[in-house]
């Protein structure tokens, strides 16, 4: 399976694009590093626009469910995150893995059982590990501990659920690992590794399959296939690769080895499954957190969590490449005010002062209409010894926030040092009227 050539065109157009291709070179500390460090921001042309009011549904690895709430709090209507599961989905609540999808295979499984209810195995994919409790390595780990009728009808409203990709105006698609678990006597790509006991109990039933690029290309023209069979809507689609390495590899090789081939696999093959599909996109997602400063690009003192501001900065891309209306800020790679507010947040981390003044200087409207942009901004200001432009910062902060007493309290302090005593004693009175239970602060101004 697959093309002879992702492109073909003469050595004439080659040249003739290259020249017209402003990001063509690879950025370098002295020409667009900031496109690289500390935060990556590659560029994307759309082939399609996302109406004000489209809704979005997101399957796939555990990235997806940062896609997810970072669009919900965007005011995006995500049907992904609608769902009433009855009382087995009540008991798991996010329980880990529940609702991701690993593999394509594993993504492919749900669609097809949930647009083609005949095709689901039943109890077949129900296993038990014990008297009583039963688990569905197609949708995680968790253990159900339910009878088997009650978690067939929990197993069915789940299906329903996954129904709704057939109604939503964009679907996003994330990959995660081409390490699977496979079972022979169902035919069928297992989601996650299946219970130790059941493969102690019958060590011929399951197989570590390690998918080739054919494989997720394959599954990738069948996921297709299946939505525009069952879609009467337009498919708007983007498709990415989760950043998110593997925890660890049951291949017998070093995990970063393993991981690099898991990842350039599914990324290699989405280049080509989106050859020639009318509204069917990349998006770099993988790229904006690989290339990235780590510092900036993982939380939780690890290499695997996917800081929450990156998140937003990736999602804030997302809004304004294709959202029609969304607001841009002006400096290349930058978009909305909440990724303008992350940005600075990863800048802050890295001590990067003259940058947060810089970025804000050149996105100026946004800056000014975002109190928390502003108190950043008066900070790295401070440490950079640029008073005026701190004070003139924390000033804005004050005004379109008067119910924080921080703002004020800072311009406060910073009289002292702009030798501004006069101003220092008008702006305590204003505190005192404002903020009358801090007089533990104002006590505190003892050179005034």
């Amino acid at each position: 399976m697959g093309v002879e050539n992702i492109e073909r065109i003469t050595a004439e157009e080659a040249f003739v694009r290259a020249k017209g291709n402003a990001l063509r070179r690879f950025p370098a500390p002295e020409r667009d590093g900031e496109r690289l460090y500390p935060l990556a921001s590659p560029t994307v042309t759309p082939s399609f626009r996302i109406a004000e009011g489209d809704t979005v549904f997101a399957i796939g690895s555990c990235f997806a469910r940062n896609v997810e709430k970072a669009l919900e709090g965007a005011g995006k209507r995500v049907l992904s995150r609608e769902f009433e599961l009855g009382d087995v989905g009540e008991s798991l609540g996010d329980a880990a893995n529940f609702f991701n999808k690993y593999s394509i295979h594993s993504v492919t499984n749900e669609i097809r059982w949930a647009l083609e209810r005949e095709t689901f195995p039943g109890a077949d994919v129900i296993y038990e590990i014990g008297k009583g409790r039963y688990c569905d390595p197609q949708l995680g780990m968790a253990r159900l501990d339910f009878d088997l009728e009650t978690i067939l009808a929990f197993r069915h409203r789940y299906l329903d659920a996954m129904a709704a990709v057939k109604d939503a105006d964009v679907i996003i698609l994330t990959l995660g690992y081409v390490e699977t678990w496979y079972d022979r006597r169902l035919g069928l790509y297992l989601n996650v590794v299946p219970p130790v006991q059941l493969i102690k109990a019958e060590p011929d039933r399951f197989e570590f399959r390690v998918l080739s690029y054919s494989d997720v290309l394959g599954g990738l023209e069948e996921l297709y296939a299946l939505l525009v069979k069952h879609r009467t809507k337009p498919l708007k689609m983007l498709v990415t690769v989760s950043p998110v390495p593997l925890l660890a590899t049951f291949r017998d090789m070093d995990v970063l080895v393993a991981n690099a081939y898991s990842k350039s696999v599914q990324r290699a093959a989405l280049d080509e499954f989106v050859l020639g599909k009318e509204g069917v996109d990349y998006f770099p997602s993988y790229e904006f957190v690989t290339l990235s400063n780590p510092t900036v690009a993982w939380a939780r003192n690890d290499y695997r969590h996917v800081s929450p501001d990156v998140v937003n900065r990736i999602m804030s891309n997302v809004l304004v490449s294709y959202v029609d209306g969304a607001e841009a800020a002006e400096a290349p790679g930058l978009l909305t005010s909440e990724g303008l507010r992350a940005s600075l947040k990863m800048l802050m981390k890295l001590n990067h002062f003259q940058e947060i003044v810089d970025l804000c200087a050149a996105n100026r409207e946004l800056a000014d209409a975002d109190v928390e942009v502003l108190m950043v901004e008066a900070t790295a200001a401070r440490r950079l010894e640029q008073l005026q432009q701190s004070f003139d910062a924390l000033t804005k902060a004050a005004e379109i926030a008067p119910g924080r007493h921080d703002a004020l309290e800072r311009m406060i302090m910073l009289c002292r040092p702009m030798r501004m005593r006069q101003e220092a004693r008008s702006l305590l009175q204003r505190h005192e009227t404002a903020f009358p239970g801090r007089s533990e602060f104002r006590d505190k101004v003892t050179w005034v």
